[in-house]
């Protein structure tokens, strides 16, 4: 079943992990995708293999660390297919980890542009293009979003303020049509826990892999939330652990 037929999706982040099983996922439900990654060529391997399930996608390169290319950015995803109907702002770094007192000033900077501010201003940009098509909005989040945790100063205020925005979209976007939601995906298989479990900095870097789920599960439930199924929450914290979510997880509804 098509459910997202035709519609064009953007997904910043999409090279690896949560973006790039979303990517999959959501080629084989019909959508046409917009695939961001920082360095042109990175989504090469991905467009092939959505190609061969009969998919369309498209890459739009860009390095959100650097503000200074999100107006060039916006250019280049709307000149694809003149639309957006569906924007996942998935991609996150988790450094630099470290304390308070010994933040590297350089990298505060080019972390928060890629968790939020980069983000936030290319929704800006892109926001006609949003109303025009009464878009779904999925902010990834994280437990960092709500919960402190040591060495994760920058992580956890970027997503504190990502979760803000969403709710602030939200707002501003009803009387556009627009619905933002922000998604908390759990602990998940990718190459930022690798990152985290090198670091050792807190808790969270000597939690067993077995404890974290594969990027498909949370991909199932970013599809849920993009064709609709749970509209009612707009602007809510939506956790992977949420009720709303078991059966989607337990019995591969999108499989």
């Amino acid at each position: 079943m098509n459910i997202l037929n035709q519609k064009i999706v953007f997904i910043s982040g999409s090279r690896s992990g949560i973006g790039r099983s979303t990517a999959i996922l959501m080629a084989k439900k019909g959508a046409r995708l917009l695939l961001h990654c920082r360095k042109k060529g990175d989504t090469l391997d991905l467009i092939e293999e959505i190609k061969q399930y009969g998919g369309q996608a498209k890459e739009i390169s860009g390095d959100l660390s650097k503000l200074s290319n999100i107006t060039k950015l916006a250019k280049s995803i709307t000149e694809v297919w003149g639309r957006v109907d569906i924007m996942i702002n998935n991609a996150a770094t988790i450094s630099p980890m470290s304390m308070l007192g010994n933040l590297d000033i350089i990298e505060l900077e080019k972390s928060m542009n890629v968790n939020l501010t980069a983000q936030l201003a290319l929704i800006s940009e892109l926001w006609t293009v949003l109303s025009n098509s009464k878009a779904r909005i999925i902010n990834i989040l994280s437990g960092a979003s709500i919960n402190p945790r040591k060495g994760w100063s920058i992580y956890c205020t970027s997503k504190a303020a990502f979760h803000m925005l969403t709710k602030q979209i939200n707002l501003e976007g009803k009387e556009e049509g627009i619905k933002c939601f922000g998604f908390s995906p759990g602990l998940v298989k990718t190459n930022m826990q690798i990152e985290i479990r090198k670091s050792k900095i807190n808790e969270i870097s000597f939690l067993p892999e077995n404890n974290m789920i594969d990027p498909i599960e949370p991909a199932k439930c970013i599809l849920s939330i993009a064709s609709g199924e749970f509209d009612n929450f707009d602007g809510d914290f939506m956790d992977i652990r949420d009720e709303i979510f078991n059966k989607i997880i337990s019995h591969n509804l999108f499989n």
